[in-house]
C-alpha cells in the first residue's frame, strides 16, 4: 500500500545523507509486497489514479530487480484473480442473520483463543457495529464511555513505540483500566505475551475541510473481534469470518479477505443481497474487483 511518492522521498533522503546522486544513494533497498492485494489509498480517486500511485509507476521501479517467492507459507492455494462475477463456495456460506456470523467464529471458542479469530468487513462502521455486539455477549465489568471490558480484544491505531510493539495494527488484550492508562497484554508478534501501558494521545484530524484544527485527547485503541479488510493485511488466524453488506469495491479486497487463515475450512462469508451479489438459486456469488494493469510489469 506505499505509494509511489514515499519512494521519491526515501530517495531524496538518502541521497542527502550519502552525498551523491545515485539512486537510493547507492544502497540497496528490499520491498516486500504482493500487487494482487489492496492499492494505496487515494482519496476519492477512480481506479486509474489508484494503478498510478502504485510504486510499480515510479521511476526508481527500473532499477527494481524482481524476486519471487516460491511457498505460501500462510495457505496452500492462495491464488484468487478471476475478475467479475465470483461463486462463494456453499460450504463457506452463512445463510442467518449477522448473529449467526458471530456465533460461528467466536461461539465454541475459549475467550483465550478470542485473538486467533477476528470477522472482517469493508468499512469501519460494519465493523464497529459488529464489535459491540461481541461485547455485549462478554462476561466481565459493565461497559464504560469508551466500552471496552477487562479481558478484551483491542488494536492499537497508531504507532507509539515501535521497539516494544506497540505499533499500528498492534492486537492486545485490557488486563486493566486506569484514570490515565491502559493496562494491556499485546497478543501478535515478537512482543507476544509482553505487558505495556496504552496511554492517551492527541489526534487531529488529517482531512478535516474547517479553518481550524480541532485537537483532542482519547485512548488510540478500539475493539478488535472485527477489523476492516484493509486493517487485516499481512494478519493470519485460525478462523475468519467475511461480512460483505456489499460487493468489495476495491482492487484486492476479496483476496486479502480470503487468505486471512490456513486452511479452507476455517474461512466463512455472510453476503447480504444485493444488485451484484447474492444467491442465485443454491449458489452464491459475489463480485471480485481486480485492476488488471496492476499485475502487469
Amino acid at each position: 500500500m506505499v505509494p509511489k511518492h514515499a519512494l521519491n522521498a526515501i530517495d531524496r533522503l538518502l541521497k542527502d545523507i550519502c552525498n551523491n546522486n545515485f539512486p537510493f544513494g547507492e544502497r540497496i533497498i528490499l520491498f516486500g509486497g504482493d500487487f494482487r492485494q489492496i492499492l494505496p489509498v487515494v482519496i476519492r480517486g477512480q481506479p486509474d489514479e489508484i494503478v498510478e500511485s502504485r510504486i510499480k509507476c515510479s521511476l526508481h521501479w527500473q532499477w527494481v530487480q524482481k524476486f519471487a517467492l516460491t511457498e505460501n507459507m500462510r495457505v496452500q492455494d492462495g491464488e484468487c484473480k478471476m475478475e467479475g462475477c465470483i461463486e462463494i463456495p456453499n460450504q463457506c456460506i452463512i445463510r442467518e442473520n449477522e448473529s449467526i456470523i458471530i456465533e460461528k467464529i467466536f461461539g465454541d471458542a475459549d475467550q483465550n483463543d478470542y485473538s486467533k479469530r477476528v470477522i472482517l468487513t469493508q468499512t469501519n462502521v460494519d465493523s464497529l457495529s459488529i464489535n459491540e455486539e461481541v461485547l455485549e455477549c462478554l462476561p466481565g465489568m459493565p461497559p464504560h464511555c469508551l466500552k471496552l471490558k477487562i479481558g478484551c480484544l483491542i488494536m492499537l491505531l497508531r504507532n507509539l513505540d515501535l521497539k516494544a510493539g506497540l505499533c499500528n495494527g498492534t492486537r492486545m488484550k485490557v488486563c486493566a483500566l486506569q484514570n490515565n492508562y491502559i493496562d494491556a497484554e499485546i497478543l501478535t508478534g515478537v512482543s507476544g505475551g509482553k505487558w505495556v501501558f496504552v496511554p492517551r494521545i492527541q489526534f487531529a484530524p488529517s482531512d478535516s475541510n474547517k479553518p481550524f484544527v480541532l485537537k483532542y485527547r482519547q485512548f488510540p485503541v478500539r475493539l478488535a473481534y472485527s477489523m476492516t479488510i484493509n486493517k487485516s493485511q499481512g494478519q493470519t488466524f485460525d478462523r475468519v469470518g467475511v461480512y460483505l453488506k456489499k460487493p468489495c469495491f476495491s482492487h484486492g479486497q476479496l483476496y486479502v479477505a480470503c487468505s486471512r487463515t490456513r486452511v479452507f475450512n476455517s474461512l466463512f462469508f455472510k453476503i447480504d443481497k444485493h444488485l451484484i451479489q447474492g444467491m442465485v438459486g443454491e449458489k452464491c456469488y459475489t463480485n471480485n474487483v481486480i485492476f488488471s494493469k496492476v499485475l502487469n510489469l
